[in-house]
């Protein structure tokens, strides 16, 4: 039997689209300090290498709250992924700066550190059809830290983004 390439190409485009909203949701979950929706990225039985953490997903969806407590935001900024898929399988390396704002009350002031980092990950399909992500290796190329004005300067007529559920994202 003879496959339509069309539909193969097309099929193809859906599963790197469903890894690359895998991606994004990640990191969501993360400036969001959502440990539901970060788990939701990760096979049970997932491995994550952030270099200060080492563990399963659920257990990296646990530790980024946590750890994250101490700024007072973070964004990280997702580039288009480069995915290798491999029938059940894909592998992916996704450029990010991420940056990571001290408050002004840390001892040291209010500064951004800025992270230029990449995600190798290993994607399986769940046999329901869902892509996870199996293993994530977080590699980083450079960081600098630059100092931070006001949070927001021009006054409260501005809707504030919040590190959790209380972000406009989850209520509008």
């Amino acid at each position: 039997m003879n496959e339509d390439p069309r539909q193969r190409r097309i099929d193809e485009m859906l599963d790197r689209h469903d890894i690359h909203q895998v991606i994004l949701r990640l990191a969501r979950g993360t400036d969001r300090r959502d440990s539901a929706l970060i788990r939701s990225c990760y096979h049970e039985d997932s491995f994550d290498d952030h270099g200060a953490f080492q563990g399963t997903g659920t257990e990296f969806a646990e530790w980024v709250p946590v750890t994250l407590a101490i700024f007072a935001a973070t964004q990280h900024f997702i580039g288009s992924p480069r995915i290798e898929l491999e029938g059940d399988a894909a592998r992916s390396e996704t450029y990010c700066i991420a940056h990571h704002v001290f408050p002004e009350s840390d001892p040291e002031g209010a500064r951004d550190s800025v992270m230029a980092l990449r995600y190798v990950d290993r994607f399986e399909r769940e046999p329901g059809g869902e892509w996870l992500i199996r293993k994530r290796v977080c590699v980083w190329d450079y960081t600098y830290i630059v100092p931070a004005g006001e949070r927001w300067p021009w006054g409260e007529q501005y809707l504030l983004g919040q590190p959790n559920g209380a972000d406009p994202s989850y209520t509008l």
